[in-house]
């Protein structure tokens, strides 16, 4: 270790000599010492002992102060601050060079990093959820890849009258798009259930659920009502077309153009979607529990006199309502009960969208 004052004084040849050796010395170890330099110039470089390991300096260009090149250690740390431009960060710290080199967070929490081949970009992390109750229209996010669309129609109402059946369940239609097969924005409709019944008379229809043009959820058919001899619970809707009110057929839904009405045993089958509503039996003019479902809605209880059971149940759709009860339909899509008096109103439509 050596420093000089980097001059050769004028003297005799023994102490020129020295001069020169300590000037060299000085120049091979790079002027390495605990303290600075007493003389220096610009761009001369220092290793600094004063710490261990030792660390490389250099003078800067107006010879005013020195710049740390890195530390002298098996192995090498490089000091200071390196541009992005130059194979660096420009920061100092591990967070202040992770926010220099990814795009702003500002405003994206809860996302993550994608590219696109050549572009790095924050992305939603997961699926986003859209959820409708209510007429809305649905923009489509920027990011994603696949969207599964859910609609429910509404519920059929409970017919009302001394044999009255149930009303059924509205259908449950899905599809899966590529993000890229949907328009910017979607305008949905979200259907009404079947009207509550004031007086004598068969259920009403459950409206219909619609995603733009693409998709349509058809509502239940209403319950029948009959003063003498059995009734039947309204249809099913379906993906076409709405259930039915009428008489005659095996309940069931949903058949694209709807279900028929439940009669006989009142039971409406379920085919994947929405059930039709119970009706009251024809031997022993005793009213059914509702048909149940697994995607749509479930089909509403028939009733006759006073006596009265459950509506079906649905796994993913609503409830149908009980006979003899002014409850409405389960949400989404289920059909109410039959009564002697007033009906509960079907259940309302829903929209379900999930975009990863």
């Amino acid at each position: 270790m050596a420093q000089s004052d980097q001059v050769v004084q004028n003297a005799t040849f023994p102490a020129v000599r020295a001069d020169i050796n300590d000037n060299l010395a000085a120049l091979y170890s790079q002027s390495s010492g605990a303290s600075a330099p007493s003389v220096t110039v610009a761009f001369q470089p220092w290793v600094d002992t004063s710490v261990s390991p030792p660390l490389w300096k250099i003078r800067n260009a107006s010879n005013t102060n020195w710049i740390t090149v890195g530390t002298l250690d098996v192995n090498f740390a490089a000091g200071g601050v390196t541009p992005i431009a130059n194979g660096g960060t420009g920061a100092t710290t591990s967070t202040g060079a992770i926010n220099a080199l990814v795009p702003s967070q500002a405003g994206n929490a809860d996302k993550y990093l994608k590219t696109n081949g050549s572009v790095v970009s924050w992305a939603p992390a997961g699926s986003v959820v859209y959820e409708f109750t209510v007429n809305d229209t649905w923009a489509k996010p920027s990011e994603g890849t696949l969207a599964l669309v859910s609609i429910w129609g509404g519920g059929g109402s409970g017919g009302s009258q001394v044999h009255a059946g149930g009303g059924g369940g509205g259908a449950c239609v899905q599809r899966l798009y590529r993000l890229s097969e949907l328009p910017s924005t979607v305008a949905i409709t979200i259907a009404a259930g079947g009207a509550s019944r004031a007086s004598n008379g068969n259920g009403f229809t459950g409206g219909t659920t619609t995603f733009g043009s693409l998709l349509s959820a058809y509502g239940g058919g209403g319950g029948d009502a009959q003063s003498v001899g059995f009734s039947n619970g309204g249809g099913g809707g379906g993906s076409l077309g709405a259930g039915t009110t009428s008489t005659g057929g095996i309940g069931h839904g949903p058949a694209l153009t709807g279900g028929n009405p439940a009669s006989v045993s009142g039971y409406g089958a379920d085919f994947g979607g929405a059930a039709g509503g119970a009706g009251v039996s024809v031997t022993t003019l005793t009213n059914e529990s509702g048909g149940n479902a697994y995607w749509g809605g479930a089909g509403g209880a028939g009733r006759t006199d006073a006596s009265s059971k459950a509506g079906g149940v649905s796994l993913h759709g609503g409830n149908g309502g009980a006979g003899n009860s002014t409850a409405t339909g389960g949400f989404p899509g289920g059909g109410s009960g039959g009564t002697g008096g007033v009906t509960g109103a079907g259940g309302a439509g829903y929209c379900l969208i999930y975009v990863w």
